[in-house]
């Protein structure tokens, strides 16, 4: 069990973060060893395997699916940009990596590099930098944007929680086995820790590899980042950037009026019942309209309660700046 322990001060500290390919990365390369993790990531699992280089075995001996990992590996900058977070990584004091590896999770016993990376040698390091970049460039950069939008879309729907419930109501749903009490944040890991932010505040990191157990990075001289699993956009396997599994008649039914209106609504997070309202029309029509954009991948849906809030995904965002999806001035309840 991890236990956080929040003061008023911390509370006040709290900010949800985008997606980091650096933090992906290595919360991924736990995952692909664990089959009971989102079994929609199987279809990813097999083709990274699949094509994975040697080179790369190196890093999953350091990111164990279960128990101590090198936590060294997520970088304390959470930069946007993986080479900036790749150099922090590599240049990971020796201390602090000897510390991480002391009690790692090995399988059997540790292997030849083990020790020379913990000292901090060149050659050891070299190796890990590409182990880093050769996995990133197979497991992570061909997946990156929908990755990016499944992190969004939650992101999205925590604000709106926080917009709605306040902070306290944000914690107490992260998932569905969080409890939150008088303070106190308690979610599922592996042994007992207890981390006191003492007025640092922390950084909420919804992940889509983050699994079932929370992962709490501590940081010298920066709010800790406490992930989460992303619990919207999980409809659809992880697709190849650039491919197109999504409905052709969806995506063309589109250039309706009414579902162009709907699009915008759902920038700030709509419920169905709102969704009619502001549309003018039946509840129906709306439902329907909100299908369509989910099915062509323009909104996700979560719930909030007993409600479902329906929020835009980059993709929707994007073609809403377009222009094409002006909200019209009088609803057209036929397409």
């Amino acid at each position: 069990m991890l236990s956080i322990h929040f003061t008023a001060d911390d509370l006040a500290r709290i900010r949800v973060s985008g997606a980091r390919p650096a933090w992906e990365t290595v919360l991924s390369a736990r995952s692909l060893r664990d089959r009971a993790r989102h079994p929609v990531l199987g279809s990813w699992r097999a083709r990274t395997l699949e094509v994975m280089p040697a080179a790369s075995r190196m890093l999953l001996a350091l990111c164990p699916p279960a128990g101590r990992f090198a936590e060294f590996l997520i970088s304390e900058r959470g930069a946007r940009e993986w080479e900036g977070d790749l150099d922090a990584i590599l240049g990971t004091p020796p201390d602090r990596i000897r510390n991480d590896l002391v009690g790692l999770a090995w399988r059997g016993r540790p292997p030849e590099w083990a020790a020379a990376l913990a000292a901090g040698e060149g050659k050891a390091l070299h190796a890990l930098g590409r182990a880093l970049r050769d996995y990133h460039r197979i497991g992570i950069a061909p997946y990156w944007e929908e990755i990016q939008a499944r992190v969004e879309v939650d992101r999205a729907f925590r604000l709106r929680v926080l917009a709605d419930g306040g902070v306290e109501q944000l914690l107490a749903t992260l998932d569905t086995a969080v409890r939150w009490d008088s303070g106190t944040l308690e979610l599922p890991q592996a042994g007992e820790r207890r981390v006191r932010l003492d007025g640092r505040g922390v950084v909420l990191a919804p992940s889509v590899f983050c699994g079932r157990q929370a992962v709490i990075r501590e940081r010298s001289d920066r709010p800790p980042v406490l992930f989460f699993p992303v619990v919207m956009g999980f409809g659809r396997p992880l697709a190849v950037t650039g491919g197109d599994d999504r409905r052709p008649d969806a995506l063309s039914a589109l250039l309706g009026r009414t579902r162009a209106a709907a699009l915008q609504e759902a920038a700030d997070g709509t419920t169905t019942t709102e969704l009619a309202r502001r549309l003018e029309v039946g509840l129906s029509t709306a439902s329907e309209h909100v299908k369509v954009l989910r099915e062509a991948g323009l909104i996700a849906t979560g719930r909030m309660g007993r409600e479902a809030v329906h929020t835009v995904t980059p993709l929707g965002a994007a073609l809403s700046r377009t222009g094409c999806c002006a909200r019209p001035s009088v609803p057209d309840p036929g397409r």
